[in-house]
């Protein structure tokens, strides 16, 4: 079956699965949608709506619009679980389910059975830059095809049997976020593939708006994650960060990671009269975006 064809006939399905994080999948859609396209699918009233509108777009394109969403539900199991009924339909009875770990999370997917000890540690602990696209780790032998860990996640996929333990277990699992900065700006690059007029703006001010917005950083989250910018999940992350300049350089590298679109809508928080009277400084940052 093709692409489009799978995506047409399971599309009342994908509506519901992506209905409990619609923004989290128009994030990644980012460089498949136009921003007409994607200002025309926030404006449907549910999100069920929302994502009905989402899988029309993508259909209508066809080709490789169908085949780059295809791989963006691929890489989206862990946030929509749902999905793996899409790609794995007869995984009842499986020996090696799809796990996949994403955004420093840690997913464990372990089998212990009748061992013999007098205590048995696996503890794990791990530090990892919120703002990182480190690969993930996976803990055990596992199938490489069967486990996917990205962003500083990881997977236990231990197995272990004929397990009898007479005194401590420690499986206890821990993901720290690095209180080491290399620098107030990370002036590393986005892909080339996310690059575009918005992006290179972003980048261009980068210095300038971190140095403008941290005299209320918290006034310019809030517009942010009330314009869709950033989902609520990315919202909660920045908004516990303790340093203002630290939430602004992760706040607009996902802004320039997320490609065109999402600095399109950026820009266009920065100009709000509001967000402007607040941070008079930004009407002669603005003036050039």
């Amino acid at each position: 079956m093709k692409t489009m064809d799978k995506l047409k006939s399971e599309q009342d399905r994908l509506c519901m699965w992506l209905s409990d994080d619609p923004d989290h999948i128009l994030q990644e859609c980012g460089n498949i949608l136009s921003l007409n396209e994607f200002l025309a699918i926030h404006k449907q009233s549910s999100a069920y709506e929302k994502m009905r509108e989402l899988l029309k777009i993508i259909t209508e394109k066809g080709g490789d619009a169908c085949q780059s969403f295809f791989d963006i539900l691929r890489q989206n199991q862990a946030c929509y679980p749902k999905l793996q009924q899409l790609f794995s339909p007869n995984t009842q009875g499986s020996h090696n389910p799809t796990v996949v770990a994403v955004g420093n999370s840690v997913v464990t997917a372990r089998e212990i059975t009748n061992i013999k000890a007098k205590s048995l540690c696996m503890k794990i602990e791990t530090v990892s830059d919120p703002g990182s696209c480190q690969s993930g780790n996976v803990i055990g032998k596992v199938l490489q095809a069967d486990y996917s860990a990205h962003g500083g996640s990881v997977i236990c996929a231990d197995r272990i049997s004929d397990a009898t333990i007479d005194a401590d277990v420690d499986f206890s699992v821990s993901v720290q976020t690095s209180q080491v900065y290399a620098g107030t700006v990370d002036e590393t690059p986005p892909s080339s593939s996310s690059q575009g007029l918005a992006v290179n703006m972003i980048i261009e001010h980068k210095v300038e708006l971190i140095d403008c917005l941290r005299a209320d950083h918290s006034f310019i989250l809030q517009h942010v994650h009330a314009g869709c910018i950033v989902t609520d999940r990315q919202y909660q992350n920045l908004k516990h960060i303790c340093l203002p300049e630290k939430t602004l350089t992760d706040l607009i590298d996902q802004v320039i990671d997320n490609g065109q679109i999402s600095c399109s809508l950026f820009i266009e928080v920065l100009k709000n009269p509001e967000v402007v009277r607040t941070y008079p400084q930004l009407k002669d940052i603005t003036r050039n975006l």
